[in-house]
């Protein structure tokens, strides 16, 4: 039944994954899609649908767009209607010490809002937040085309090569996905920890964003 459901994962067409793609992470952080459901958990299931080099680099290619929209469309609302949307029903479902968090991360250096794309649910806060504090989209966007470049490209390899090891052994189906997800884990655990306890610039607040 497990390598039935891995058979019938990579038949889809490579073009309904990628509109999917397309589609879920461009809302990912524009519309707060991705607080609902991480990003993560769809980049690597796409990535266990490749069954060639090609198709993984689709995948990629597609992500990064995907993450270009979404950020873009996220750092437009956050400037327009930022407390709108911090204070708005979603906003309190978020909860304030979650906004409280993405605002952190402007205090520090640029590198901390590229790493912010491998904190579930943080990441898509970022460009809204990036918005509302005045980042200007300039400054902004490099930032995020980094950690979205990294985040997709990890997550949809490591996606490929869980299904590709388990098509082949499908009594590692389970022990596969626990393997994967431990190293999700692993690397939201050390990216927390990076940027928690990274030193903030001085003279630095979420009211005066990174240069």
């Amino acid at each position: 039944m497990s390598h039935g459901l891995l058979d019938t994962l990579a038949r889809q067409d490579l073009g309904v994954v990628l509109l999917l793609l397309l589609v879920f992470l461009t809302l990912d952080a524009s519309v707060g899609v991705g607080l609902i459901t991480p990003g993560d958990t769809l980049l690597l299931v796409a990535g266990a649908t490749v069954d060639s080099l090609p198709e993984a680099l689709a995948l990629i290619g597609a992500g990064m767009l995907a993450c270009f929209a979404g950020a873009s469309g996220g750092h437009f609302l956050g400037r327009r209607y930022g407390t709108r949307l911090r204070h708005g029903r979603l906003g309190r479902r978020v909860g304030e010490e979650r906004w409280k968090r993405a605002e952190r991360l402007f205090e520090r250096r640029g590198w901390a809002l590229a790493l912010a794309y491998f904190l579930p649910v943080l990441h898509a806060l970022t460009p809204a937040v990036a918005g509302t504090v005045g980042m200007s989209y300039r400054r902004f966007m490099p930032w995020a085309m980094a950690g979205s470049t990294a985040w997709v490209s990890a997550y949809v390899t490591l996606g490929a090569v869980a299904g590709g090891v388990a098509r082949q052994h499908a009594q590692w189906l389970l022990p596969i996905a626990a393997a994967a997800v431990i190293v999700v884990l692993g690397i939201s655990a050390a990216v927390r920890r990076a940027v928690s306890g990274g030193p903030a610039p001085r003279g630095r607040s979420a009211s005066r964003p990174p240069q």
